[in-house]
């Protein structure tokens, strides 16, 4: 197994929060949610689509969540709590088998089975490394500042709906695939709904213009606010990760 096809199923891990594809500042606590509730008080109300949608993603990085993805190359499910930098999640690739991973802090733990767990001697146990702030990042842990930056354009298109084009080059992936769709990547269809209370809940993006095989992808986000409560595995259940498998979901580059 290369560490290419290792940083792809980290990069697809977390990039379910932002993207299916992180919010200000370095402050992490009870204290971030009132001062973003202050500034949002005294601000003029959103009058443009892109404000609109703008403010609806940045709601995914102040409270817990619950994330589920589909797409032809992969499905995945979790729950986070940003302000928390906690996240647990499911990821399912036909191909190579189901990936669990547990994120507390700066600690990252990882399970592999299938293809992929076979590749490292069938070990059943959790794979710890010590990630910093490359999962979940103490100013953007949801992810949605990839999400925002990746945004071209955007108009309504009903009644709480979104449409648009998204720069895919823009949200941090990479691979030969994308490379050679050039100009195609950065102009990728989306659509968008949000909710009652203001939080994105679908994010769907039509991948076919990078390549057709990989048709659309679909974000849902639901369950906002229900207590999200993780601890690490035990000892005894856990192992220190392999070299290359740190380095994959550190974003590290051999």
């Amino acid at each position: 197994m290369t560490k290419r096809r290792l940083a792809t199923t980290g990069v697809a891990l977390v990039a379910v929060l932002g993207l299916g594809l992180t919010g200000c500042g370095d402050r992490t606590g009870a204290d971030a949610p009132a001062e973003r509730a202050a500034a949002t008080g005294s601000a003029s109300p959103a009058t443009t689509p892109r404000d609109e949608l703008t403010a609806a993603i940045e709601k995914l990085n102040e409270q817990t969540l619950r994330v589920k993805l589909d797409s032809a190359m992969l499905s995945a499910h979790g729950v986070t709590d940003p302000r928390a930098r906690t996240m647990q999640t499911t990821l399912t690739m036909a191909a190579f088998g189901e990936v669990r991973m547990l994120v507390i802090g700066a600690d990252t733990w990882v399970k592999f089975d299938g293809e992929l767990g076979e590749q490292f001697g069938g070990s059943r146990k959790w794979l710890r490394m010590d990630t910093g702030n490359g999962v979940m990042p103490v100013d953007d842990p949801g992810g949605v500042k990839k999400l925002l930056t990746a945004v071209v354009d955007v108009r309504r298109s009903g009644d709480r709906s979104y449409a648009g084009t998204l720069d895919y080059t823009r949200s941090g992936a990479n691979g030969k695939a994308l490379t050679a769709a050039g100009d195609k990547a950065k102009a990728l269809p989306f659509t968008a709904t949000v909710d009652e209370q203001g939080h994105l809940s679908t994010f769907t993006m039509d991948m076919t213009p990078i390549d057709a095989s990989l048709g659309k992808m679909s974000v849902t986000y639901s369950e906002f606010g229900t207590p999200v409560r993780l601890s690490p595995p035990a000892p005894s259940a856990a192992e220190e990760a392999p070299a290359e498998v740190a380095a994959a979901f550190s974003g590290t580059r051999s």
